[in-house]
């Protein structure tokens, strides 16, 4: 494992934190020379490709690939190339937003993905046969979301940026990110970390897999839904969060019986992050099956601060709980100080955040107005997640080796 790959990824997580709290300070100061849309295009291809997808490249490229394979010059060529176009997204959405700059480098992220993708698909260890199905849907989705990208460019490029047609396209690439690319993935690495202890006989797998599969697939129904009120997608929406209760539940019965296993294999603080990205994975689940309620979807597609209250929890309290997992999975990780420290600011910032964005959200729906200094509460919490990354870097230049356990 390169340690240099490991602080360029979590360079971009730092600078995709600190541009989401300049987005939260222009709510508490008047900040005249910053422009609030395109700042927030900036922040979120950098947090989502800058930091999120190198991290998942990151841990397959350790963790699915042979290591002869994984030794291929390629990899590192499109590492670095990648990192060129998420440099050239976090400089140029800022400034123009969706123009010549941003759209020539969002769209070199996407070509340089693809060859990824097609590369990790012929050169990943097929011993598993659970990992290896799915990472290869994981593959497939990250095809199918990209094709949102494109719709989302052309629109913004011909300055239609109000057309319905454009949300639908973001919520498409969102979708298929968060519950396939990034989902499916993030599963393959799981299984391949804990499948020995879980010992999920494949029958139990497969029903698991194609119940998930089909629920997540589904449930894009709630976004047009929320574009066209047609009555049959609030129904196909409703299956398809059942058919996920079903899948998860069939899921962590394997938990249930091998909880103890899972947990003597990982130190206290992967403990933390371990339970952290449990009770997410449920409460996600929870939260979407919730949406069979009338009044649940109607919140849910309505209330902005819902819609980002969710997603932060998918990026920050399950797939970078993941990833901070992972990394303290040596020892010499697991008892470095700072280390330690900075998953714990992670943790505190992440619960707070989310506490006051949901409460607020609540606040909304129920018609009572915004609780007193929303926008100070939410800003100082916030200020918890750079010093966190910050001192995991501090970590990386005081430590002179820094290794996450491979699988080659």
């Amino acid at each position: 494992m390169k340690k240099t790959w490991l602080i360029v990824s979590l360079v971009n997580f730092l600078i995709a934190s600190l541009m989401g709290l300049l987005l939260r300070g222009a709510f508490v100061w008047e900040i005249e020379w910053l422009d609030y849309r395109n700042m927030l295009h900036g922040h979120s291809h950098v947090a989502l490709l800058g930091w999120l997808y190198l991290g998942i490249f990151i841990m397959i490229h350790a963790k699915l690939l042979p290591k002869e394979k994984a030794a291929k010059p390629i990899y590192t060529w499109l590492f670095w190339l990648t990192q060129l176009t998420v440099i050239g997204m976090a400089i140029a959405f800022p400034i123009q937003g969706y123009a010549a700059f941003s759209i020539f480098f969002s769209t070199l992220h996407i070509v340089l993905s693809y060859v990824f993708a097609v590369r990790v698909w012929k050169d990943h260890s097929r011993k598993d046969y659970r990992s290896s199905l799915l990472l290869k849907t994981a593959i497939l989705f990250l095809f199918i979301s990209t094709v949102g990208v494109f719709v989302v460019a052309y629109i913004m490029a011909s300055k239609n940026g109000a057309n319905v047609i454009y949300q639908i396209a973001i919520q498409f690439y969102l979708h298929f990110q968060f519950n396939g690319w990034l989902l499916f993935a993030l599963l393959a690495l799981f299984l391949n970390r804990f499948g020995h202890i879980l010992n999920i006989e494949n029958k139990a797998f497969n029903r698991f897999y194609w119940l998930f599969l089909l629920g997540n697939i589904l449930s894009y129904a709630l976004v047009l839904y929320w574009a066209y009120r047609w009555d049959f997608t609030y129904f196909i929406n409703a299956i398809a969060v059942i058919l996920q209760l079903l899948a998860v539940v069939a899921l962590l019965k394997s938990f249930y019986s091998n909880w103890k296993q899972i947990t003597q294999s990982l130190s206290v603080y992967q403990n933390l992050l371990f339970k952290l990205l449990i009770i997410v994975f449920i409460t996600r689940t929870l939260f979407q099956f919730a949406l069979v309620i009338p009044e649940m979807a109607e919140m849910a597609v309505l209330l902005r601060l819902f819609i980002i209250g969710f997603i932060h929890l998918n990026m920050l309290g399950f797939f970078t709980a993941y990833l901070w997992l992972e990394y303290l999975s040596t020892k010499e990780n697991r008892e470095n100080p700072l280390l330690l420290t900075s998953v714990v600011l992670t943790i505190v910032g992440f619960i707070l955040t989310e506490l006051i964005m949901f409460l607020q959200g609540f606040y909304y729906w129920q018609e009572l107005g915004k609780f007193p200094y929303f926008h100070e509460g939410l800003f100082y919490a916030s200020c918890i997640l750079p010093i966190a990354i910050l001192t995991f870097l501090t970590a990386f230049a005081k430590k002179g080796k820094f290794q996450i356990a491979a699988n080659h």
